[in-house]
């Protein structure tokens, strides 16, 4: 699945995932970076389908409130 395609709830659960690696008492370390590079990576995409979500929210807010 591309990343155009990934939804905001399966960023958030593979988020989940990695945080529940990182967080054994045995991690991995040679995962470790690679983890840590997606997670970071996931990160950016939710914050950019929150900040998308919310700007379209404020149209619409805009858009009943000039009705």
């Amino acid at each position: 699945m591309s990343e155009e395609q990934r939804s905001y709830q399966e960023a958030l659960d593979e988020l989940r995932a990695i945080h529940a690696r990182l967080v054994r008492e045995d991690v991995d370390v040679d995962r470790l970076i690679d983890d840590v590079k997606r997670a970071a990576d996931l990160l950016a995409f939710c914050r950019e389908r929150l900040t998308a979500v919310g700007e379209r929210l404020e149209e619409v807010l805009e858009e009943f409130e000039t009705r």
